[in-house]
Formats: C-alpha cells, sequence, structure tokens
C-alpha cells in the first residue's frame, strides 16, 4: 500500500486530497508547513509528496532542496496556485517530478499521482538492482528496498550502505567512508559515520529485516557479512 504525504498550509486543502484519493488506498499523511513535513521526512518512509509551494516559514522550495540533500530519493508533485509558471519552473529544476494548479479538478490529481507513481515503479524494474539478502538496491534511482517497500536512507546513508552492499566481505575504514564524493566540502569532515551506520541498522530492522548484515570490525571499520556468514 502506497503511503503519501500531503504538504499544505491549508487544512481545507488535505481534506480535499484526501476525498479525492479516497477510492485509490493509499496512506495518507499530512503536514501544515515546511518545518513539520521535513521532520515528518525524517521518521517516516514515503512513495509520494503532494508539496505546496508558496507557504509561510519554510516553503516548498525549501522543503525540495532537504529532499535533494538528504532522501535517496522521493517523487514530489507540487501544488501550485493558478498561473504560477515561474513557480512551477524553479519547482522542477529543483527536482519536482509533476505539478497540478490549484484549483483542481479530482480526477486529474487521482491521474497525475498514478502517473507519477507508474512512473517511478516502470523506471525501478528497468535500471541496473542488485539484489541481496531479501533486499533491492536500485543505484540508477537510488532506491533500498525490502520486500518491494521503499526504505527512506538520507544521502548520506545511502552512500555509505552502497559501498558496503557493493562490496560483501570487504572492510572499509572509518576514513574511507568519509572519503566518499559528497558534495558539500564540509560533510567530508563529518565524524558520525558510527551514528549513520547505527541509523542504517534500526532502518533494516523496522523494515522486517532481523539480520543484522553489517559488522563492526573493532578497531578497524565496518563490512558487509558474507551472505554465508549471516545469522
Amino acid at each position: 500500500m502506497k503511503k503519501l504525504l500531503i504538504v499544505d498550509d491549508e487544512v481545507q486543502m488535505h481534506k480535499l486530497i484526501a476525498v479525492c484519493l479516497q477510492e485509490e488506498n493509499y496512506i495518507l499523511d499530512t503536514a501544515s508547513s515546511g518545518k513539520e513535513a521535513i521532520y515528518m521526512l525524517g521518521q517516516n518512509e514515503y512513495d509520494l509528496l503532494l508539496l505546496d509551494v508558496m507557504m509561510p516559514g519554510v516553503s516548498g522550495y525549501e522543503v525540495l532542496q532537504h529532499i535533494e540533500k538528504e532522501q535517496a530519493a522521493l517523487p514530489v508533485i507540487l501544488l501550485t496556485a493558478l498561473g504560477e509558471t515561474e513557480d512551477v519552473v524553479k519547482g522542477l529544476n529543483l527536482g519536482a517530478d509533476d505539478y497540478i494548479t490549484k484549483p483542481f479538478e479530482p480526477s486529474e490529481l487521482k491521474a497525475r499521482v498514478q502517473s507519477v507513481l507508474r512512473r517511478f515503479q516502470k523506471a525501478n524494474t528497468r535500471e541496473k538492482v542488485t539484489n541481496l539478502y531479501g533486499i533491492t538496491l536500485n543505484e540508477n534511482q537510488k532506491l533500498f528496498m525490502i520486500d518491494g517497500q521503499i526504505v527512506g536512507l538520507t544521502r548520506k546513508e545511502y552512500q555509505i550502505f552502497l559501498r558496503l552492499f557493493s562490496n560483501p566481505g570487504q572492510v572499509f575504514t572509518r576514513d574511507q567512508l568519509l572519503e566518499l564524493e559528497w558534495d558539500d566540502l564540509g560533510e567530508r569532515y563529518d565524524r558520525n559515520i558510527d551514528t549513520h551506520i547505527k541509523n542504517i541498522r534500526e532502518k533494516i530492522k523496522n523494515a522486517g529485516l532481523e539480520k543484522r548484515i553489517i559488522e563492526t570490525v573493532w578497531g578497524v571499520g565496518y563490512k558487509l557479512s558474507q551472505p554465508e556468514s549471516v545469522q
């Protein structure tokens, strides 16, 4: 079952979208501000984000920038007011996948949501994927899935896990994991590798995979267990 997050500062819009999508059996969460949306994105995994552009405080643009920086992959449909062409262009340039103009017809909203979800799913099946331990890793789309459900990793978590996942049994020191090609120079000196590993392990466990596949090599770093050694 797909899980969507609706972000709009108008509560009435939450209700309207819920009515439009009630027949689709989606799980719908709502946020009334960009700040709340960013918090919820850090606590949950979503299949799609419906995002209002113009909100007081943290804008939809800032939410998009956060997603680009911290979320491995998340499709976004912008909710825009009539005539906001420049806003649409800016949003699409920041990584949004589609947009819909308010006010909209229920059928149009349903069609756009279905289209983006379908397009996202098709892209996943076409691109390079690796399967190990019941985990599917799509490198091109930066998707990490267990039993077909996306596990939400931040950008840094994804890059760390990709390095380990692509080299089962190979030990990586903390310094080697810090040398990953992160865009922000400041992130290269982030010494919280242990925290990132802890978060990855928790997300894997919460997704239903009880096996401890990331091993600590004391005094050295971390490695992904060889398949035959996983308990």
